[in-house]
């Protein structure tokens, strides 16, 4: 028996006396890390699961998607009653339902990337918000075909962009020039034929020229708006880095627009495939502190509201968009002069040892909440997504002060999630927090 116990502890994990070789090593830690990483279930969890604020967001999603559900997070799996084909085409973390491909699964596997699909990536735009993150409060709210989402600070269009894909009406306001002319073009360019994209190099060549000389005008507005936008981005790129100096500002044009007649294209294919009805999304430059004044039809007109406010201290918003304002002569003075807290001098309320900037800023934010309670049905829920700056080397309580704007608007605080953003270039700010209220019946 002792000696039995003895051969038992000089066998190796592959069952044999000698040492494993390399080769076999490999295999045996392949097999593992398989079995880790590719769940065993009908419903599995997607490789973009990466933190516990992602777990929160399955679990406010799948509220509003099941009848019934239970996750269990240890093998990356989900047990859900409900109808199977709708959470497929609707829910954002997970990989498949019912064995079947999700169709966010298909739009990462067809672009690449968690959150670069369809024409979300159209422009570089600082402090956008993930399209995952509205995916999955759409589903949270349990919007549907006929509901009406308001973003607010619509900035280049992520919530008015991702509700199309889904189906479901939005509204944006944006104060910036440049974010309207982004966020109308996400909204028009799935409408277009693949007809409209039908440009010869020379035809690219031709129409950077006309764009240089303020000449380019095309009958199709959104055309003739989705070349200057990639003009704009293309002498940007030039004016940020000398590594595209081998393939000129012509050959990074025909690239970029390349690269967008090859998103139009993969998104028809998802749209035929899937069986998809993309809905329309009104744009308007405007003010949500002029709300009540300029759209006073917006009263207790939303169902829900999607936004996440801009941090116009801590990001400098209008700095990528110099190029396309001085093409259009718009003074940027101008825009700043509207953001939140530019507008009065001094400020009313009391925000405890903190900047007059940011004291400012807090007192327009407050109005703008206010704002949004009127602007929302009894009933509607709100979702903010802020995060806290770090201004001279001081944090600024932005998340707390937000909640306690929304209680003191008459909104009933729901939850708040906290989401790291992994990998941030701005360390002032690093991470975000998803504030859910609801209005009141």
């Amino acid at each position: 028996m002792a000696k039995e116990k003895l051969e038992q502890r000089k066998q190796t994990l592959f069952g044999i006396y000698e040492s494993p070789t390399y080769e076999e090593i490999l295999e045996e830690y392949s097999k593992e890390f398989k079995r880790y990483i590719v769940p065993k279930g009908e419903n599995i969890f997607g490789f973009w699961m990466q933190t516990l604020a992602d777990l929160e967001l399955l679990d406010l999603e799948l509220q509003g998607l099941t009848d019934s559900y239970n996750i269990d997070p240890v093998n990356r799996v989900v047990e859900m009653e409900g109808d199977f084909e709708f959470i497929r085409k609707r829910i954002a973390h997970l990989e498949t339902v019912k064995k079947k491909k999700t169709l966010y699964t298909e739009f990462i596997d067809l672009y690449g990337d968690t959150n670069a699909y369809a024409f979300h990536n159209l422009y570089p735009y600082k402090g956008k918000f993930y399209p995952r993150v509205v995916r999955t409060l759409i589903n949270a709210f349990g919007l549907k075909e006929g509901n009406l989402i308001l973003d607010p600070f619509n900035g280049s269009g992520t919530t008015t962009h991702e509700a199309s894909l889904m189906g479901v009406k939005s509204v944006g306001i944006d104060i910036t020039p440049m974010g309207v002319m982004l966020a109308k073009l996400k909204n028009e360019l799935p409408h277009l034929s693949p007809n409209d994209f039908d440009f010869s190099l020379n035809d690219l060549v031709d129409i950077i020229s006309s764009i240089r000389n303020k000449s380019w005008t095309h009958p199709n507005k959104t055309i003739e708006n989705l070349m200057l936008v990639i003009y704009f981005d293309t002498i940007d790129a030039f004016a940020r880095t000398s590594r595209y100096n081998r393939k000129g500002k012509e050959g990074l044009f025909v690239e970029k627009f390349t690269y967008m007649k090859k998103c139009y294209e993969k998104l028809m294919q998802i749209k035929e495939n899937w069986g998809l009805n993309f809905a329309d999304a009104e744009i308007y430059e405007g003010d949500v502190l002029d709300i009540k004044n300029n759209y006073p039809h917006f009263r207790e007109k939303f169902d829900a509201i999607i936004t996440s406010p801009p941090y116009y201290f801590s990001i400098d918003y209008v700095g990528k968009d110099k190029i396309a304002y001085e093409y259009f002569g718009i003074d940027m003075k101008k825009i700043e002069a509207k953001y939140l807290g530019m507008k009065n001098s001094l400020p009313i309320g009391k925000y405890g040892n903190v900047p007059s900037r940011v004291a400012l800023y807090y007192e327009d934010l407050k109005a703008s909440i206010e704002n949004m309670f009127w602007a929302l049905k009894p009933g509607g829920k709100i979702a903010i997504i802020v995060g806290d700056s770090t201004v001279n080397g001081r944090k600024i309580p932005t998340t707390m002060m937000t909640k306690k704007f929304c209680e003191e608007a008459g909104f009933k605080f729901k939850k708040l999630i906290f989401n790291p953003l992994l990998g941030a270039r701005n360390r002032a700010i690093r991470g975000e927090s998803i504030i859910i209220c609801e209005k009141s019946s």
